[in-house]
């Protein structure tokens, strides 16, 4: 029986995939992570393709491949296929539609999910850490796109602006760059790009989370894992996962758990942001100057506050946020 992994980008699956394929290490020096806390040093097949070509999905499902190997769920803008015209049910039918493919084949299936209360992290780890290192661009996708360069740059900034482009036709989207004269994203200053950045949010991605919670009962033979899980108990996540998957193992768990923890900063920032949202909301004094926000952090506090909880910042001249009630209400 095959044995994938389904993620949507972000949520760890290669991390997750190097651990099912990794019986035992000599060191450091093995571990697959990058300094920004990704698992991109690793490198296995050309899982891409199981999601967009009928054919290697056919090869995988029919041929036995002794390896844990991964697909992105569904890749297109950055992680999210558009749901054009805001069906409350569209992710739901699209996973429930390419899991039940596999599901039929009986390939043994585990899903890794964001939900509400990891939303932010994952909107770090797919803003921020979903590049391709060259070694994974040749190997993954080279054949598929001939010029893509924003997949392969580490500037989070540059790539955001080239993923807001994908809304062009979107009336939302035209408004505002008339509103700010621009005539695309690379021409929107940080401030503006937040603002963009934010109702991108809520414009096309209001149902990405809660579809998820929809397919268990569903798909009763995936194994569904969400990122609170891997983040609040993870070594007893991943010995479920080998478990579930027949995998021996003689990793030194607690030794590459604490190389990973270390490097995933942003995995407490849904806790963060709801206290400071609350204290915001509320009126009452929070200083998170210690919390080392960027605009991706700011993208989400724009974002809560306006769509939210209906309170508008004038904000698009700022480059920075402030980082405390007062000054930040200022901007109202």
């Amino acid at each position: 029986m095959n044995r994938l992994v389904y993620y949507p980008t972000g949520s760890y699956g290669t991390f997750v995939q190097w651990l099912c394929n990794t019986p035992a290490i000599s060191g450091a020096q093995d571990l697959p992570f990058h300094t920004d806390g990704n698992s991109h040093r690793y490198v296995l097949t050309d899982q891409f393709k199981l999601l967009i070509s009928d054919q290697n999905e056919q090869e995988f499902v029919s041929t036995h491949n002794p390896n844990v190997v991964s697909c992105l769920w569904p890749l297109e803008h950055n992680g999210r296929m558009p749901n054009v015209d805001h069906e409350p049910d569209f992710y739901y039918k699209l996973s429930h539609s390419h899991l039940s493919s596999f599901d039929r084949h009986k390939v043994k299936i585990l899903l890794i999910h964001p939900t509400d209360t990891s939303k932010i992290w994952w909107w770090h780890n797919n803003c921020k850490k979903v590049f391709y290192t060259k070694e994974m661009f040749d190997k993954k996708i080279k054949n598929a796109y001939a010029d893509v360069p924003w997949l392969t740059t580490t500037d989070p900034v540059q790539r955001a602006g080239v993923q807001m482009n994908y809304y062009q036709d979107r009336d939302w989207y035209k408004t505002l760059l008339q509103n700010f004269q621009c005539t695309d994203a690379g021409q929107l200053t940080p401030g503006q790009l937040r603002t963009v950045l934010a109702y991108s949010i809520a414009n096309e991605s209001f149902d990405y989370l809660s579809h998820w919670q929809l397919l268990p009962a569903q798909l009763p033979n995936i194994k569904f894992v969400s990122l609170d899980q891997l983040r609040d108990h993870t070594k007893e996540t991943i010995q479920d996962i080998f478990r579930y998957f027949s995998v021996e193992s003689n990793l030194p768990l607690d030794f590459v758990i604490d190389h990973w923890t270390a490097l995933q900063t942003t995995r407490n920032r849904d806790t963060e942001h709801s206290r400071i949202i609350n204290c915001i909301v509320n009126g009452q004094h929070c200083d998170w100057s210690d919390r080392n926000f960027d605009l991706f952090d700011e993208v989400y506090l724009y974002y809560a506050l306006r769509f939210q909880h209906n309170i508008a910042l004038n904000a698009e001249h700022a480059d920075c946020l402030p980082t405390n009630t007062h000054d930040l209400l200022l901007l109202c």
